[in-house]
């Protein structure tokens, strides 16, 4: 760590620690294991959080060019769940006024510190905005986190090809989107599988028939989390038509 990097991390954990809440209604403990994180937690909600990032730390002064770097050596450095949280607050804010290369170059690394599914939701949102600008490359990338040895680029390969549909304005074609999905069908990761509904579910805002056949053919094959997931929205008639396909596929013998 530099001594710059020590200063400005030592920065936003003491404004950070200012907010601390010492009453039991925060609670810290059970926050901490409802994300499910390793990191230590302060117990600060998401709006004080942001509220905090918003009011600004002496560096914000500089460009957000000169701020990327600082940010990027913070998130290497720290091991405080809303230390990595403001991380991504200000790629969020600021990702349209940098050089998009220069930003995917910089975070792309940052999955590999993830291991809790609201940080994970974060970058997959910044990530999906910066595919809409470099499809091709992000999904290379994504082919390669698909095969992954770790849950969390397997699950950004999924979640981060659109997060929410309703946001993206282009879009890749439903069978490049489901050629990612298909490969993880039987992956054992609980958050892998419930991104793998997400995905379902969000492909097909925008590519219902082609969302339906494959869900017709491999209803029998998904984890109940994402089975639930994918169809959680549906049209009612079709989500029990494949809800009694699913069962009666289930029922037969096993040759």
């Amino acid at each position: 760590m530099t001594p710059n990097t020590s200063k400005y991390l030592s920065e936003v954990i003491n404004r950070l620690i200012e907010k601390k809440p010492y009453d039991k209604v925060s609670g810290h403990k059970n926050l901490k294991s409802y994300i499910g994180t390793k990191y230590e937690i302060i117990g600060l909600t998401v709006p004080m959080q942001r509220s905090i990032f918003k009011t600004g730390y002496t560096f914000s002064t500089l460009s957000v060019q000169d701020q990327l770097p600082l940010w990027d050596a913070i998130w290497k450095s720290t091991d405080l769940y809303e230390v990595l949280s403001q991380c991504i607050y200000f790629i969020e804010k600021n990702w349209q006024k940098l050089d998009v290369k220069e930003v995917w170059i910089t975070i792309k690394s940052w999955v590999k510190k993830i291991d809790n599914w609201a940080h994970s939701d974060g970058l997959s949102d910044i990530y999906a905005h910066l595919m809409e600008k470099m499809p091709e490359e992000i999904y290379s990338q994504y082919q390669s986190w698909n095969k992954s040895d770790n849950p969390w680029e397997r699950r950004q390969s999924l979640v981060g090809m659109l997060l929410y549909s309703k946001k993206r304005k282009t879009l890749l074609p439903a069978i490049k989107l489901l050629n990612m999905v298909e490969p993880l069908i039987q992956d054992k990761d609980y958050f892998v599988q419930k991104g793998l509904g997400w995905a379902l579910r969000e492909i097909g805002n925008i590519y219902p028939e082609e969302t339906m056949a494959f869900l017709h053919k491999n209803c029998i094959n998904l984890h109940p989390v994402a089975f639930t997931t994918a169809i959680e929205k549906i049209n009612p008639e079709l989500k029990n038509t494949l809800k009694l396909q699913r069962k009666e596929k289930r029922s037969l013998p096993k040759i």
